[in-house]
This record gives C-alpha cells, sequence and structure tokens, in this order.
C-alpha cells in the first residue's frame, strides 16, 4: 500500500514538474529568446541592475541564514536596505511619505477607538479578540484615517481654499496632534494590550494570533526574521523583490504618472481647492482623485519621490497583508510562501513605483478581502460574533470607490462574492452595532470626491460608467465626451472577438508578445499565475471531495470570488480594444493567497509527514525556484515606465533624486527654459507638444493631445469656433507650441495660423524655435493679421530639438 501511494505521489510530482516546465519554457522562449526582452537583457543598465540585484539577494540570504543572533540579523540586514535606498536616492522620500502613512494610520485608529471604544473608555480592542490582531487594526486605521483625511480636504475645498502650502500645514498638525494623543494613551501597538500576554484575553476574550508575548521587538523577530534555512530563502527574496522597485523608483516615470499622477499642484488643486474647473477637458482629468489627494502634501517638491514612494509603501503593505493572511491559514511557513508568491509578481509589484492609483487600490481591496475572510472564519463564541467584520469590510469598500473608476467593478465582485457565501453559509453577522459608524468618513469621502467629478463633468462617475449615469438621468456636461471609452464595440464581429479573446488569453497565461500585448507584459502575471491557477484548481478539488481538508465557509468564498474575478477578467480581455496587465492585478494577489492557503499542508513540512508526503512537498517547493527566478528576471526588464536599469548609484548627496533640475536640463535642451520660465502658476496654457513631455511646465497646463486624443473630445477642433469656445469655457491664458510638433500636425498648425491672422493669438514670443502666445479671444480683428502670421512660421522651427 505504501508502495503504491510512493509511485503516485512520484507520477503526481512529475506532472506538476512536466506541466510546470512547459509552462516556464514557452514563457521564456517567447519573451526573451525571440520576444522584447531579448535586447533588454543586452543593455549595459540592465546587467549591472542584475548583479546589483544578486549582491542584494546574497547580502539579506547571508545575514538571515548565518548568523544566529536575532540582533544582528536586523542590523546587518538593515544597513544593506538603508544602504540601498541612500544610493539609489530614494531613503529621506520613503521616510517621509512613511512617516504621513504612519500619521493616517495612526489618526484613523484613534477615530476608531472613539467610535468602537465603550463609554467607560475601554480600548476598542474589547469588542472582540480579533482587534487585537495587529494588521487588522492598522488596516482599519488605514481606511479610517485615509477618509478622514480626503473628507477633511473635501471640507476645506468647499470653502474655496486650498493650495499645497495649506495641506503641508494641515498634515504636519495632524502628524502633531496624532502623536501627542499617543503619547498621552500609551504606544501604538502595545497600548492597553500588554497585560493581557500572549493566550490571555481581554474582557473574557482570548487573542486569535500566535504573537510571543513580550516586547515589539520581540514580537517583530517572532513574526519577521526566519527559523530555518527555507524561511531565510523565502525571507530574502521578498526583500530583493522589494528593493528592486525601490532601486528604480526615480527614473521609471510612466506614462500616466506624467500625464497627471504627479502633477496634482497644478491639474486637481491650484490654489483654491479641489473643486475649482481648471478647464481639463481629458477623462484622466475627471477621475475621483482619492490616491492623489492622499498625496497632496507630498506633491510640488523637487522631487517627485514623495508620491512615488507613498505608492511604493502600498505595495508593500499588500505584500505583508497577503503574507499576515497566509500565516493565519497555515503559520509562519505558509506565511512567507504567501508573501514571497505575491512579491514574485510582476503586475503586482511594478505598480509599485508608479504615481498611478493601482497600487493603493490593490491594498484596500486585500484588505476588504481580510475582514470579509474574517468574517467566513467567525465562530460562534461571543467575542468573535461581536467583532463588525461585515462592516469593517465596507467601509474599506466606499474607500475603494475614489481610487479609480474600475474598483467599482472589482470591488463590488468580492464584496457581492463574500455577502453571498457568508449567506449560504449561514454566518452573515453584524456585530458590534457600532461598527456603523466606521462608515462616516468614508461616507463622507466618497460624497466629496464624486462630488467633485459631478460638478467638474455632470456625471459621479466617468470613464465606462458614463453611459450608465446618463441612462438614470445624469447629463455629462460640455465639452466632455465619452462616447469611445472602451473602443467601438462594432468594430469586430462577435466571431472575431472570439478569435481575439483566444489570442490574448494565450498571451496573458503564457506568453504576452506581440502589439496587443504590449501593455501586458509591462504588468504581467507571468507563468507563475497560470501555475497559481492550476494549482488552485487542483487543491478546490481535492477539498470538496474530502481528500484534502474539508470545505469551509472560506473555501466557499474563494470559489466564488475567483469565479467573479476571473469571469469579469475574461469580458474585459474580450471587450475592451486595449488590454494592460494591471486590470488584473486583484486576481493576482486573491489568486497567490487562495493557492497558497489551499496548498499550505503540502508547502509546511513537518516531522512527522509520511515519506510521500514529504517527497510531494518537497519537489513542489523545488519547482517554485525556477518560477521565481523566471518572475524576478520579468520584473527587472519590465515596468511601466519602459526604463530599464536602476537609479544612478549616488553616495552623497540630499538623499533624493533631483527632478525639477532634470526637467530644467531637458527644457535647455529643447531650448524653451526662458519661455517656461515665463508663466506663472496660475497661468492655464494649452500646450501643443510631445505627450506627456510637454506638460513639465509648472502651470496648468493640458495638451493638444489631451483635446484630440483618448479621453479627449475631437469634435472641439472640428471647426475654428468650437475650438475658440472651448478655449473660453478652459480659460486658456496661453498657447505654448514646442518645435517640430506641427510638422505631423496640420489640423493644429492650421488653428494657430488662423487664430494669429484673426488677432486672437497674440504677443509671440520665440525661443529656439519654440513659441508662446497669448490668447485673446475677445481682440479679434476683422483685418487679417497677415504680418504676424508671416512673423510665425519665420521663426517657428519645424524640426524638433534636442532629444526625448
Amino acid at each position: 500500500m505504501c508502495g503504491s501511494k510512493k509511485r503516485r505521489t512520484i507520477l503526481s510530482l512529475a506532472l506538476f514538474w512536466a506541466l510546470g516546465l512547459l509552462i516556464l519554457g514557452t514563457g521564456f522562449e517567447e519573451t526573451v529568446m525571440k520576444g522584447p526582452l531579448r535586447e533588454v537583457l543586452k543593455k549595459e543598465e540592465t546587467k549591472t541592475m542584475l548583479v546589483q540585484v544578486l549582491a542584494v539577494f546574497l547580502w539579506n540570504l547571508g545575514w538571515l541564514s548565518l548568523v544566529r543572533r536575532r540582533k544582528a540579523q536586523i542590523a546587518g540586514t538593515a544597513v544593506g536596505v538603508l544602504g540601498f535606498a541612500w544610493c539609489h536616492q530614494m531613503l529621506v522620500p520613503a521616510a517621509v511619505s512613511g512617516a504621513w502613512l504612519l500619521t493616517l494610520i495612526g489618526a484613523g485608529d484613534r477615530i476608531n477607538h472613539l467610535m468602537l471604544g465603550n463609554r467607560t473608555g475601554k480600548n476598542y480592542t474589547s469588542i472582540g479578540r480579533s482587534i487585537l490582531f495587529y494588521p487588522e487594526r492598522i488596516a482599519l486605521g488605514l481606511v479610517t484615517g485615509s477618509a478622514f483625511w480626503m473628507a477633511v480636504v473635501c471640507g476645506v475645498s468647499l470653502t474655496g481654499h486650498g493650495g499645497i502650502g495649506l495641506w503641508r500645514i494641515l498634515a504636519l498638525a495632524l502628524g502633531f496632534l496624532t502623536a501627542a494623543v499617543w503619547l498621552m494613551k500609551g504606544r501604538f501597538l502595545a497600548a492597553g494590550e500588554n497585560a493581557a500576554g500572549a493566550g490571555a484575553s481581554v474582557q473574557g476574550v482570548p487573542r486569535r494570533d500566535n504573537t510571543v508575548p513580550g516586547s515589539v521587538r520581540g514580537r517583530f523577530a517572532e513574526t519577521f526574521l526566519p527559523d530555518n534555512f527555507l524561511q531565510a530563502l523565502l525571507t530574502a527574496f521578498i526583500l530583493t523583490m522589494i528593493l528592486i522597485q525601490a532601486g528604480r523608483l526615480n527614473i521609471e516615470l510612466d506614462y500616466d504618472s506624467l500625464h497627471y499622477g504627479l502633477r496634482s499642484p497644478f491639474v486637481l488643486d491650484n490654489g483654491k481647492g479641489i473643486y475649482e474647473n481648471l478647464g481639463m477637458i481629458n477623462l484622466v482629468y475627471s477621475y475621483s482623485k482619492g490616491a492623489e489627494v492622499l498625496n497632496l502634501p507630498l506633491s510640488g517638491t523637487a522631487t517627485y519621490g514623495f508620491v512615488l514612494t507613498f505608492s511604493f509603501w502600498t505595495t508593500v503593505g499588500t505584500v505583508l497583508l497577503a503574507g499576515h493572511m497566509g500565516k493565519r491559514s497555515g503559520g509562519k511557513n505558509t506565511a512567507l510562501w504567501t508573501a514571497a508568491v505575491c512579491a514574485a509578481i510582476p503586475g503586482i509589484m511594478n505598480m509599485a513605483v508608479s504615481a498611478k492609483s493601482d497600487s493603493i487600490t490593490l491594498l484596500y481591496q486585500v484588505i476588504i478581502y481580510d475582514f470579509l475572510c474574517l468574517a467566513a472564519e467567525t465562530s460562534e463564541e461571543k467575542g468573535e460574533k461581536e467583532t463588525p467584520w461585515l462592516l469593517m469590510a465596507v467601509a474599506a469598500y466606499l474607500v475603494t470607490l475614489v481610487f479609480k473608476p474600475t474598483a467599482l467593478v472589482f470591488s463590488t465582485g468580492l464584496g457581492a462574492a463574500g455577502l453571498l457565501s457568508l449567506l449560504l453559509w449561514k454566518k452573515l453577522r453584524i456585530g458590534n452595532k457600532r461598527g456603523f459608524l466606521l462608515w462616516i468618513f468614508p461616507l463622507m469621502a466618497t460624497a466629496g470626491l464624486w462630488y467633485r467629478t459631478w460638478r467638474i463633468v455632470g456625471v459621479p462617475v466617468t470613464s465606462i460608467f458614463a453611459g450608465m449615469c446618463e441612462k438614470i438621468g445624469f447629463e455629462v456636461k460640455y465639452p466632455f465626451s465619452f462616447a469611445n471609452v472602451i473602443g467601438n464595440p462594432w468594430a469586430l464581429s462577435a466571431g472575431e472577438k472570439l478569435a481575439r479573446l483566444a489570442e490574448r488569453l494565450k498571451g496573458i497565461l503564457l506568453a504576452p508578445v506581440g502589439e496587443d500585448m504590449e501593455h501586458v507584459i509591462i504588468a504581467w502575471g507571468t507563468g507563475l499565475v497560470t501555475a497559481l491557477l492550476l494549482l488552485w484548481c487542483v487543491s478546490l478539488c481535492l477539498r470538496v471531495k474530502g481528500k484534502g481538508t474539508s470545505g469551509t465557509a472560506r473555501d466557499l468564498f474563494d470559489g466564488l470570488l475567483m469565479a467573479i474575478l476571473l469571469a469579469g477578467s475574461v469580458l474585459s480581455i474580450y471587450t475592451l480594444t486595449q488590454v494592460d496587465g494591471n486590470y488584473f492585478m486583484l486576481v493576482y494577489a486573491v489568486l497567490a493567497i487562495s493557492a497558497v492557503r489551499m496548498a499550505g499542508d503540502w508547502l509546511d513540512i513537518g516531522r512527522g509527514i509520511k515519506t510521500p508526503g514529504r517527497i510531494f512537498r518537497a519537489g513542489l517547493c523545488l519547482l517554485a525556484v525556477p518560477f521565481f527566478l523566471f518572475s524576478a528576471m520579468i520584473t527587472c526588464t519590465t515596468s511601466w515606465a519602459g526604463t530599464p536599469g536602476f537609479t544612478p548609484v549616488k553616495w552623497t548627496g540630499k538623499g533624493y533624486y533631483d527632478h525639477r533640475a532634470e526637467r530644467s536640463q531637458r527644457r535647455i535642451r529643447r531650448g524653451y527654459e526662458n519661455l517656461a520660465c515665463g508663466v506663472k502658476s496660475t497661468d492655464r496654457v494649452l500646450a501643443f507638444g510631445f505627450h506627456p513631455e510637454i506638460l513639465d511646465l509648472d502651470c496648468s497646463v493640458q495638451s493638444y493631445y489631451d483635446v484630440t486624443g483618448s479621453g479627449g473630445n475631437v469634435y472641439l477642433v472640428k471647426k475654428l469656433a468650437y475650438f475658440e469656445e472651448f478655449l473660453e469655457y478652459a480659460g486658456i491664458d496661453y498657447f505654448f507650441v514646442q518645435a517640430g510638433y506641427l510638422a505631423e500636425q496640420p489640423r493644429a498648425l492650421e488653428i494657430i495660423e488662423d487664430m494669429i491672422e484673426e488677432g486672437t493669438l497674440t504677443d509671440l514670443t520665440f525661443e529656439w524655435g519654440n513659441m508662446r502666445a497669448r490668447v485673446a479671444l475677445d481682440q479679434k480683428t476683422e483685418e487679417l493679421q497677415t504680418a504676424q502670421a508671416e512673423i510665425f512660421r519665420k521663426n517657428y522651427c519645424m524640426s524638433e530639438n534636442g532629444f526625448r
């Protein structure tokens, strides 16, 4: 019997290895050997980067595996991390944005204390033992604190006041107030709980976690430091994957970040609050700006690093929370495997260095997932039943709605799966009714930011939802148009769409190559996600059939959730003209957490396990090695911006990367430094230039592409009268025309010449073939200004200056 079981185990393991190597081999051949990454790997910047990555991994592994003293492990690893961050010029921004994040968490935690605590003033952990689980307390603090800040910004903006200086003053005041409250109430993670100890209870409620009692340092060591070589390997890998993003952060300025994410002082709040209509036409300026509002105190400095590191910390938070969920399911090994798998997925990690809202949206969605999982795992004990996990999940759900429009789909699907599973398993409980108070600030934040969108655009949610809003009575205001946001649905027949769907699925699951996959490979899940999907399906089948652990409410929840997320992903792949890899971040994260949990028994090799089981688990763990190596290589060679290598090493300096000086050098190279310095921060400029580079003017600037390109309204340039009507609506003060741009833009050239001739474009100023001109719609002349038009033709250069 034992021999038969051993043979079945070996056959099963051989099948797993065969499928895994097939997936890996296909991906490697198509993307590296024949595909676009081949040339990237040949670049010197990439080679230097890979050497540094290997050195970082070996440094961390050496300290974590060869050194036994906990203090020495912490010190050695910390020196390496801090040194790496300093020499790659992101340490100071990381510290400042980290302090701001802690301020939001601390403020939110104190607000939660007031909302959930009882009238006697006892710590709000008394409502249920699960609140003692620190990560959930931190997560709930972040949800409430960020919603509170958004509500404050919305409230102040309603008075017509604003400006980056004001938000920095308020942020500092909030930080000092939060610190003062914590100093009075006790330390953050230990207030009111040190007396409880491990396994003790608060008001008769036992602790949920397996934390060792003692100091915060002891808990840190127990949670994060490895106990054996496998754990050291996984921890070193996680740190290395995180530091890859830290090393490249300053040079990975992607299209969308430059378009809107890094320009909040000029496109969100130009001095009068976030409700001022700045005349911006493009779709991206009317999104719900929750992430940008959180970043307002960090914006408008000499470096973009403060904003980018905030996104970086949210990605780190996602990895840590995923690991925490793994620990709750299967102990420390499972925790590290879960965190390592999430850190190995480029589709999650590559968004860490973007100012887009994807990373923070994912973090809050994983928080929702965590809260709903705890609701599904709740026992019948009194303390458990009183914890308002469902109400906490709703609070986090409300906040996700102001980060990006598509969160309405995926967050709602996440919540629907949770509610349905709780209903089917008869675990739908409200818990402590004071939990409804947690909704106050999230509702205020959602209402305030949706009000901004409605006030400017006419609908509370834009993008693909604008049409739905119109059907229920809203009306899109002039000059916005959302008719072609998802492309022309009739451009392809159903058969052509199905063929495209099959080709896209092949690319996403195995190898994203080709023009249609350009936006997938930069945030790809790699073959690791494909393997996880297979592992998840096998594990779920075993659990349902009783061959593994018996099915639970959590299994039902994960099954329903994955079905909904996969169905939504397939629908988007089928429908959308362009598919981006970041659309599937939630699928990647949930799949990683759920698959490792379900296969946790295979990954946690113990002494009492029989030989066949040990063989299978060891073989499965070894199979992860080539997947992790391939994912690390893909992470190093792809990014949202496509810039190879790390930020140049610099051991001396201010600890941050000076993007302002870099912009100034680019303007000098392009020949328009003096023209750029001639506009004030409050001026509104329409720039005819190479997008998004031309948007780096220090004023409220939008580009001609914003008007005519994706997310704009090309109808506005059909006739000159239409265009001038838009200029009046937007309050445009100046045109800025970049040398060489009009050579391939005949309609833009015609508009500019016509406005010069009719006298509505005056005060022409030139510098190295670039031009700035004042818009004067009220000075139209009956006589054509042919002399001015001739001056423009002689001085404007049709050849591009410098290089991009």
